[in-house]
């Protein structure tokens, strides 16, 4: 293995491969989470580690799915809840093996 790095993107890529990613859905329950008590996207945005492309994209889905709303800021409806209830239920389901 090569102990010296050669550059900023070798150094970036060792940092990366260390993060663990989230997948879609562990996302999409934080920012349902985030939006329970209504919440403007730039607190969604830095509250769930997003880029701006990142949160308009999801922002856009979940507004089209039906699991959020938007009025003066976003909020989780009751779709979104439910969503959040399940993912948290199989979330302890596949912790407690």
């Amino acid at each position: 293995m090569n102990l010296y790095l050669t550059s900023y993107s070798d150094i970036r890529e060792l940092e990366v491969s260390r993060l663990k990613r989230r997948s879609r859905l562990e996302t999409i329950a934080e920012i349902l989470e985030t939006a329970k008590d209504g919440a403007k996207k730039t607190r969604i945005m830095y509250g769930c580690n997003l880029s701006y492309r990142q949160t308009k994209k999801l922002l856009n889905h979940l507004l089209e799915t039906g699991l959020l709303t938007i009025g003066n800021s976003y909020h989780t409806t009751e779709k979104g809840l439910r969503l959040l209830e399940a993912y948290h239920t199989l979330e302890l389901l596949l912790k407690t093996n």
